[in-house]
């Protein structure tokens, strides 16, 4: 398959990368922690993306891939889970067999062993592997990590100013002599010529341009990759997290947003209730009912409409990821009250004469703190004032609505799609937490 053929609503996932949590003898809690944290995002990326992309590398070395994955082969079958393969192999058995057979491959022995072989078969099997070229990757990476280098008003070189470090250029003439730009490559040089705070900050970017070039090879770089990637997150002038990651742009705007236009809550653990069953079942909905594009449809159109320093419109800025975070509310909050009034409309028709739950939302009051089923709440608008909210609405709808005029002809127009899903979502919350009580 190639990158072309994808759902454009996906995203690179690189968190298998032994790399990122192999440096280190964790405890056993830590590793549990690990498992529980990787579980979270794959749920949300499942709910709100059409593919979670994947090397295949990652698949078959990672022991914590192995572990969360072989169980579910739905999840390569349903295409969840797409594998990026070289396109110099012509299957993923393949793949591993050559690295298991590499005379000078340091890493060979990671290869080795049945569940390595269990994974390439399943991924033969069930999955549907999209095809990327080398090439496409080194290349790329050089260019870009030597050009922000050079570049004072890159992201990493204003974080650099910010800790009083400068780049020096005979770091960025070595890389450039490279044939070929390896991480490896970069953490030596960094290492020659510069102290701990400088290593610390060009390597974490360097990690981060070499996980993008994956996603570039397979066009899925997301809307915001230097977050949808790894945990690259820098501080503005007074010290303040920017990070919008997947998690904070799911609960900390989006369902926010819900719960502020609805007057409603939403159980904030959810993702820890759902199983990955249920997040195969959920994905289904979310596909086929156009969440999926239209939550993320939001979030680029967002973005198209802010001015950026990159030239590629890759990398955000501090100031530009403040700037989108404030234009992704004010957007997700104006296409949630564009659904309200037609919800409405369906909720009043289903009246049963007692309290209309014209906004059907749970509330759950604590987290874990559940004695019973009637600590949740179902609440809504009552018949007698969902009238007078369905016109305040509509004339807030008319003021915006030029916001929103890029809906205009998509399947999910004048539909409530995403509170539609949102209620899928607590619906499945709270037949899970019967089912524990």
């Amino acid at each position: 398959m190639q990158p072309e053929q994808l759902n454009s609503n996906r995203v690179y996932f690189t968190e298998f990368d032994r790399a990122t949590y192999s440096q280190v003898a964790w405890a056993e809690e830590d590793v549990e922690e690990i498992v529980r944290s990787l579980e979270r995002k794959m749920k949300l990326l499942a709910l709100t993306k059409g593919h979670m992309v994947i090397a295949t590398s990652h698949l078959l070395e990672s022991e914590l891939a192995r572990e969360l994955l072989l169980p579910y082969p739905e999840l390569f079958s349903e295409r969840i889970i797409v594998p990026a393969l070289r396109d110099d192999y012509a299957s993923c058995g393949a793949f591993l067999e050559a690295k298991q057979h590499a005379e000078e491959n340091s890493e060979r022995e990671l290869y080795l062993g049945a569940e390595q072989q269990e994974m390439a078969q399943l991924l033969d099997e069930s999955a549907l592997p999209v095809r990327w070229h080398p090439g496409d990757t080194s290349g790329w990476l050089k260019k870009r990590l030597i050009g922000d280098l050079r570049d004072g008003n890159s992201l990493v070189t204003i974080h650099l100013q910010r800790q009083g470090l400068t780049v020096p250029e005979i770091i960025c003439r070595e890389l450039e002599n490279l044939p070929t730009l390896s991480r490896g490559a970069i953490y030596l040089a960094t290492q020659r010529h510069g102290n701990l705070h400088f290593r610390k900050i060009v390597n974490a970017y360097a990690d981060f341009l070499y996980y993008l070039s994956g996603a570039k090879a397979v066009q899925s770089e997301g809307v915001l990759p230097q977050e949808n990637i790894i945990d690259f997150s820098f501080t503005d002038l007074e010290e303040k997290t920017v990070s919008l990651t997947e998690h904070e742009i799911f609960f900390k705007i989006f369902i926010d947003t819900v719960k502020t236009a609805t007057s409603t809550h939403f159980p904030t653990d959810f993702l820890d209730a759902l199983t990955i069953v249920d997040t195969i079942h959920l994905h289904r909905i979310a596909n086929d009912e156009h969440f999926i594009r239209k939550y993320n449809l939001i979030q680029q159109r967002t973005k198209d409409g802010l001015t950026l320093n990159d030239p590629e419109r890759l990398v955000l800025l501090m100031d530009e990821l403040l700037e989108y975070e404030q234009e992704l509310h004010s957007e997700y909050l104006r296409a949630i009250e564009a659904e309200l009034p037609n919800r409405l409309r369906q909720k009043r028709a289903r009246r049963t004469g007692k309290v209309i739950n014209s906004l059907a939302s749970l509330i759950v009051e604590t987290y874990g703190v559940i004695s019973g089923v009637k600590d949740l709440i179902v609440s809504g608008v009552g018949s007698a004032k969902a009238d007078k909210l369905t016109s305040q609405l509509n004339d807030r709808i008319r003021k915006g609505v030029h916001a929103l005029e890029w809906c205009i002809g998509e399947k999910f127009e004048n539909q409530p799609v995403m509170l539609r899903f949102v209620d899928e979502l607590k619906k499945r919350y709270l037949g899970k937490m019967e089912g524990m009580l």
